[in-house]
Order: structure tokens, then sequence, then C-alpha cells
């Protein structure tokens, strides 16, 4: 499948320079990203240890791996925009068509922190990325140019997305009124958290709680973890008392408050802790309260399953490529979409485990490998 895929990507290579071919470099270079390879040097050091049983398996003609330059310069050469595609692609092919209820997809950008070059006065490169929260899978990825804000990206996008049953989250920082409006006219529900940037709305949405009753209520289960036990409340209202309703819209269709109560244990003074805060959020939709419970629970996931294990186990923070970083992050997370469809839980262990024995590579069905080399 993956090879079929990376063949459709525009080779800018010219003839004589494409010895090595390009779709099966980037396939083998997923296969040395989900058994540990975080740059260049390594996805030539699996490619050169198993190159025997790569190019008999896949019929090739090469006689020996390729230089680590030579990937370099391969992927370097390819365009965040035609790698994008190809991400999609094989993410659309991965996901489960069923859809049972409101689907959350959780917005939020993040940098990548040493591939800045002082040298060429660039800064690091940042990307705007799709999580699907139920899924675990990226679906889709956003590069943001120097000195620019997620805020107009965020708003094109609402602009271009097809989505249906769908709500989109994503932090405070976007809660505008272009944004609001963008979503409302283009029919693509966002569900956005508030804060002190916009004060008068956080007024009408606290004044709204004390005066009105709620439209729906849901208390979560108590959750019991470790040293805490945590429960929430969610209570949706209707926008009866948005005051900027000129600039707002009308796109406001519910306001919603989260309880968040915690109690935590201090190891050291062996006493417990209770602290509580209140949320704030509007969604330019209006479903029940159990929905927007998951849906603002699923939004983290963009930070703990997708941004943490990409800085700690793939060492996305820590990598030094400067030229292209966004080409080789998208690598990344369709590395990442690989294992999360295969409901792999513990990213760390696997990706160790499949360093240590090649032959675990053809488990994983989207790859279309069939049966292992001999």
């Amino acid at each position: 499948m993956l090879q079929s895929i990376f063949e459709a990507i525009p080779d800018p290579r010219s003839k004589q320079g494409q010895r090595y071919e390009l779709s099966y470099v980037l396939l083998f270079s997923i296969f040395a990203m989900l058994s540990q390879a975080t740059s260049y040097r390594k996805i030539h050091t699996f490619i050169s240890t198993h190159v025997e049983k790569l190019t008999t398996h896949f019929g090739l003609s090469w006689t020996r791996a390729p230089a680590y330059t030579t990937i370099r310069n391969i992927i370097q050469g390819l365009r965040p925009d035609d790698m994008e595609v190809a991400v999609q692609a094989a993410t659309a092919l991965m996901r489960d068509p069923a859809s049972n209820g409101v689907t959350f997809l959780s917005g939020d950008g993040k940098k990548l922190r040493h591939s800045f070059d002082r040298f060429a006065d660039r800064q690091a490169a940042e990307m705007f990325s799709l999580f699907a929260g139920d899924e675990g899978l990226i679906l889709a990825h956003i590069d943001l140019a120097e000195k620019s804000s997620e805020i107009p990206v965020v708003q094109s996008l609402l602009e271009t997305l097809e989505l249906t049953d769908t709500i989109m989250t994503v932090d405070a920082l976007h809660c505008q009124a272009d944004t609001i409006k963008a979503a409302s006219e283009h029919a693509v529900d966002v569900l956005v958290q508030v804060k002190a940037n916009q004060p008068t709305l956080l007024e009408d949405c606290q004044r709204t709680a004390s005066s009105a009753q709620p439209v729906d209520h849901y208390q979560e289960p108590v959750e019991k973890q470790r040293n805490r036990i945590e429960s929430r409340t969610v209570d949706v209202f209707a926008p009866d008392q948005v005051t900027d309703t000129d600039k707002w819209g009308g796109a406001i269709q519910s306001i919603i408050k989260v309880f968040r109560d915690r109690e935590v244990f201090d190891t050291q003074s062996k006493t417990w802790r209770d602290t509580s805060e209140i949320s704030w959020y509007i969604s330019t939709r209006l479903v029940d309260a159990e929905t927007y419970c998951k849906g603002i629970r699923q939004h983290w996931g963009v930070e703990n399953r997708n941004h943490y294990v990409r800085d700690v186990t793939l060492h996305e923070d820590a990598s030094r490529i400067r030229v292209q970083p966004t080409v080789f992050a998208r690598l990344r997370s369709l590395t990442l979409n690989i294992l999360r469809v295969n409901h792999v839980k513990n990213i760390s262990q696997e990706v160790y485990a499949n360093a240590l024995n090649f032959s675990r590579l053809f488990r994983y069905p989207e790859l279309g490998l069939g049966m292992p080399p001999n």
C-alpha cells in the first residue's frame, strides 16, 4: 500500500540521478523509523544492515544500500505539500469508515525546536496538525510560515475542510470572532476554550451559568488512578446572554461549563490536597453534555498521545534536521499512524522490539508487504 502511494510523489531528481527509487527509499525509511531510527544516518544503518533481505524481497537491483547523504538529499529534495498529499492518502486508507456519533478532531501547533538555523537566520519550523483523538491518528498538517500565527491558518483550514458530524477542538488562542464566523459560514463546527483573552465573552459565560438553568448536565464517573481522585461535571447552556452579538454573528450555539475537582495525595505529608477549577468553552454546535465532556478530554490527546510521543520516543525535539524538517516530521506522523492503527499502546517498547527482530515489520498489514523474507 505505502509503496504505491509513494510512487505518486513527484521525484525532483533528474532521470540520471534516480539510481535508487524514491518510493522504496521512503518505504525503507518508514521501516527504519518503525525500528527506532531517528535520523538519516540511522535510516542508512538500518537499510545497510538489511539490504540483502530488502532487495531480494522487493526484487530490486540495488547492489548496495544508498549512502546516508543520498537518503538525506532524496528526502530533503521533496516538497512538503507533495509529502502531505501522500500522508493524507495513506491515513485515509487506515481510518475506519464507520462513524458512531460526533467525531472530535483536535487542532494544535507544534514547533520543531532544534530545526532552527542561525547561519541562515531561520527560526525553528512549526506545524499545525489535526489529530483524531478516538483513533489516535494524525490526519493532516499545515506548515506555519516564520513569524506567523496559528489563527489565520485555522481560519483558512475551516474554509477548506469538508467534514460532517465533526467538531474541531482548538485552544483559547483561537477564541476569535473571525474563527467562529468562518466555522459557521462553512458548516464546520468548532469547540474552543474561553479565557481572559476574551474578557467580555468570559463574563457572559459566567453570568449565563449563574442565572440560567443548563439545557443538559453530565456527571462523569469518578476517576481514581495512582495518587489522584478526579471528578468532573459538565453543564451546557443556551447562549442567551452574549453581549457582543454583532461581533460573534450569532454563531455561538452553546456555552459549556466544566467543573473539575481533584484530590491529590501528597506522599511527603501523607495528606490529601483538594483542588478545583472551572473552565469555559463555546461551540458552534449544540450537543449533549456527555459528548462535550468526551471531546474536551480528547483534545489533550494531541499533547500526550502525539506531541509527547514524538518528542520522547521519536526524538523530534532533539532532531537537528534543518533542511525541510517538516518532510521528515511527516514521516514520523506516518510511522505513528501505522503503530496506532495496529492498536500499539506502548510505542517505545514496540519500536525497540522491531529493532531487535526485522520480521516483526511484516506484521503491519498497512504496509502491504505479504510474507517476510527468510
